[in-house]
């Protein structure tokens, strides 16, 4: 059973304050993976399968040591832990603003990326340990994309357009630096927000919720799959229409201030309508922003398609993650939504370059429907199974 608000410890200010800070630096980089591919590759001369690996190399790292967080998420000092990751992070991103070698790059991020998913891992297992966990992982995706805004308005023309890619990676180590004493907020330890099930239950729980349980994960991580295969090549697609860069990083800005706003509606909204009828409209408008896409021959077109595309993916991933936070009665596995979403990431870029490769932006943006689609099934599936006396028992309402 989920602590009561008032006995939640979690539940204070300053503690939510911290967790959305460090899960906003935890994906910094994937908020600003079109800019920072399109400049890299500009900067490098790479090809659209180049730099797609490149970015999955992020990723590489970043699923990898999420995946190690179910053994230390609670054994050691979320405090320590953050403050101790910061400089990896700066190094690592430093370096590969000055690294000429593909290779040694690719190598160079992916240590990034693993700083990064320490970040993220930690801000999930605060959200997700608080007593409202779908309303402040609202507010959280709120956020991290806000942070996304403020850099793609400012650092195309402020930094990029003047000292390029190495001024990109050091503006980016600077925002780290000046955003980390709000991570001081961060508790020691969380807490295990729900009881021990007990034998009678388990028969329930390892048949029933657990299947649910991986259906909710497979979920998240082909509905990240394929809003970042299609979000690592937005800018691209501008690109190859001609359309102004510094007008594309506006409009890119722009956008996330849409994913801001349907993060924050599902912050408002929380469970009011459950999580099949959120899902299901997110879904909706996530695939004809697609089809926008596609079709956009003008900036206006561009804008409105890739505005709709940030708001229904705002809109559809704290209710994804939520999914799983409900199914997951004994406060486990909601971090492994980490390495779910970094799977997801990781894949998206080269298969989304390769894709580009075979049969042009078009080819990509089918692939991202067909994935937006299985994803909402598999969720609909997790959510029907979800129903269990096991769920009675602890008093959620799974829709």
């Amino acid at each position: 059973m989920k602590k009561s608000p008032r006995l939640n410890q979690m539940n204070r200010p300053g503690v939510i304050l911290a967790g959305v800070v460090i899960s906003a630096l935890g994906a910094m980089v994937y908020n600003l993976l079109p800019l920072f591919l399109g400049t890299v590759q500009d900067s490098r001369s790479l090809s659209d399968s180049s730099v797609g690996i490149l970015g999955s190399g992020f990723f590489a790292g970043f699923t990898l040591t999420s995946l190690t967080a179910w053994f230390w998420i609670r054994r050691y000092s979320w405090r320590i832990v953050g403050f101790g990751t910061i400089p990896i992070a700066a190094a690592a991103l430093l370096s590969v603003g000055l690294t000429e070698s593909y290779l040694l790059m690719t190598i160079e991020i992916a240590i990034a990326g693993g700083a990064f998913s320490v970040f993220y891992s930690i801000g999930t297992k605060v959200i997700g340990d608080t007593s409202q966990a779908a309303r402040w992982y609202g507010l959280k995706i709120a956020c991290e994309a806000a942070l996304g805004v403020a850099l793609l308005l400012i650092l195309p023309g402020a930094v990029i357009q003047r000292w390029g890619f190495s001024g990109l990676v050091v503006a980016m180590v600077a925002v780290l630096v000046m955003l980390s004493p709000l991570l001081a907020g961060l508790p020691a330890q969380g807490i295990k927000v729900e009881g021990p099930v007990t034998k009678e239950d388990e028969f329930v729980v390892v048949r029933t919720l657990r299947v649910a349980l991986w259906l909710g994960l497979a979920a998240v991580l082909i509905y990240l799959f394929s809003t970042t295969m299609i979000w690592a090549f937005i800018e691209r697609i501008a690109h190859d229409a001609g359309f102004d860069a510094v007008v594309t990083g506006h409009v890119l800005s722009l956008s996330l201030i849409l994913a801001v706003g349907g993060s924050m509606a599902a912050m408002v909204l929380s469970k009011r309508y459950g999580l099949s009828l959120p899902l299901a409209f997110a879904a909706l408008l996530l695939l004809v922003s697609l089809v926008l896409l596609g079709e956009s021959g003008s900036i206006t077109g561009y804008t409105m398609a890739i505005c709709l595309f940030s708001f229904s993916f705002g809109l559809g991933l704290p209710y994804t993650v939520s999914v799983v936070a409900d199914l997951d009665i004994d406060g486990r596995f909601v971090v492994l939504t980490v390495p779910a979403m970094g799977i997801g990431i990781m894949l998206a870029p080269a298969l989304g370059g390769m894709l580009i490769g075979y049969g042009g932006h078009n080819a990509m943006l089918v692939a991202g429907a067909v994935s937006v689609l299985t994803a909402l099934s598999l969720d609909l599936l997790a959510l029907r199974l979800g129903w269990s006396p096991i769920n009675s028992q602890a008093g959620k309402t799974i829709d």
